[in-house]
């Protein structure tokens, strides 16, 4: 991943332009042993000093149309000729790769020379690339005067974007990554040192948009966002009355979702994206309390009255049981023949799940896009995965059926019990228990035998 930055120059004169070439084409800079010039640099990294012996060292410095030594004399030697020494005389630029980039001193010099030939074919061009620091980076100065139709060159706002989407296309061509393209929200574009920043992963914005990412893949509802957020260390304000949300970051930094340069963070779609969250979920918990209807009840196992061949009860399904049929007689009425209170409009009263015309009509979601359909995906699995039974404590039906049976079986042997014993009931005939009277306080040293139960007669 490489970006290219303008380096302004306020003062454009012939020193300053010397002194600008002079400073990309240092030795220290620019001298690399053999043996790592075809080698990953990050791994072969070695920073070498101002005084160090370069000998059969290799220089990563080329000329385009000139060359890197004589390069100031050629430069003004084209002004010179077509008269034209003054104001801008030069451009500086940059190509830094992504720390950790895994590329070759080589290969980066390589890009660098096709950079310079492709976008200024009529201008002398030093080049130099830096092996000084963990991340390799080549330097361009640019005659302002073409040699060959003595024109200046000038370069806009627009220019370092071109600039930057044809060093995408170079390095696309090498098997190097890009950034990836923003065009969401009102701020389109990245600035010059967000750009930088970002290439070199240390953006705070991008990892907010991060963070924001997580928290989407685990959040069902507004406050859960919001709560996932501060455990990353994040503030949120996300209030009705305000336009954006604003996130404050852990390094004190405050950013609106419309700067976050995608239109999904914004505030409406991220609104938008909780709402369709909460009619899928609603969704969900409908399809799965229509397993409680009457017709999978009929399904389920009950105990008969009927014994097997080891005179035990066995169990039946309520259909096989007849108990379904009107005709089967009164006598075997189960819980769920038996009618459900109505209200005024004849529907039942139970609440969610008792039928599907009771359900207001779902709104149709399908062609709704918020841009976050991957991470809904995510946290509706996770919440199935988190549902789903264990395998060791699954159970069949039979065994769940007769683990209730017993259970009520204890129960009619503790009523039974309750018969031998009966409570004794208070009623206003009842006469409570008298207290003879509270205990008498004993003094220290008397003991609780003393005179007590005696009556004694004062004599004169």
């Amino acid at each position: 991943m490489a970006t290219v930055n303008f380096i302004p120059c306020k003062k454009q004169n012939a020193f300053s332009m010397r002194n600008e070439i002079e400073y990309i084409l240092q030795d220290f800079k620019v001298c690399i042993e053999p043996e790592k010039f075809n080698c990953d640099h990050t791994v072969n990294y070695q920073t070498y000093s101002a005084d160090a012996d370069k000998t059969g060292c290799i220089r990563l410095i080329s000329g385009k149309d000139c060359c890197p030594e004589t390069a100031f004399q050629e430069f003004m030697a084209t002004k010179n000729s077509f008269k034209k020494t003054d104001k801008t005389m030069f451009y500086h630029y940059d190509q830094a790769f992504k720390d950790g980039e895994t590329i070759s001193p080589k290969t980066a010099h390589e890009i660098a020379i096709k950079f310079a030939e492709d976008n200024y074919p009529d201008y002398e061009v030093v080049i130099a690339t830096h092996v000084d620091n963990e991340h390799l980076h080549s330097h361009f100065i640019i005659n302002s005067v073409s040699f060959k139709t003595g024109k200046k060159l000038h370069q806009g706002p627009k220019t370092l974007f071109k600039l930057r989407s044809y060093s995408d296309q170079i390095c696309k061509q090498y098997g190097l990554t890009t950034l990836e393209p923003y065009t969401g929200g009102k701020s389109k574009s990245l600035a010059s040192r967000e750009y930088r920043a970002a290439a070199k992963g240390q953006s705070w914005k991008f990892s907010l948009m991060n963070a924001i990412d997580i928290a989407m893949k685990i959040s069902g509802t507004k406050a859960d966002f919001i709560k996932n957020m501060e455990r990353q260390g994040y503030a949120v304000k996300w209030t009705d009355t305000r336009k954006y949300i604003t996130y404050t970051c852990p390094n004190t930094m405050s950013c609106w979702d419309i700067k976050l340069h995608d239109n999904r963070y914004l505030k409406e779609m991220m609104e938008r994206e909780f709402e369709l969250r909460r009619i899928e979920a609603a969704e969900r918990r409908l399809s799965a309390s229509r397993t409680d209807s009457p017709a999978a009840i009929a399904e389920q196992p009950v105990l008969s009255s009927d014994t097997g061949e080891a005179r035990q009860s066995v169990l039946q399904s309520r259909a096989d049981l007849g108990w379904d049929n009107p005709a089967a007689g009164a006598g075997k009425s189960s819980p769920a023949a038996e009618p459900r209170p109505q209200n005024t409009a004849g529907q039942s009263t139970c609440g969610v799940g008792a039928g599907a015309n009771q359900q207001e009509p779902a709104a149709d979601t399908a062609d709704v896009v918020t841009g976050w359909e991957t991470e809904r995906e995510v946290f509706f699995s996770a919440e199935d995965a988190a549902a789903a039974p264990d395998m060791d404590a699954t159970v069949d039906s039979h065994s769940l059926n007769l683990a209730g049976i017993g259970g009520s079986v204890v129960q009619l042997g503790r009523a039974l019990e309750r018969l031998d014993n009966p409570i004794s009931l208070n009623d206003a005939t009842t006469k409570p228990p008298q207290h003879t009277g509270r205990k008498k306080k004993l003094a220290v040293g008397q003991k609780e035998d003393d005179h007590s139960g005696h009556d004694f007669e004062m004599k004169m």
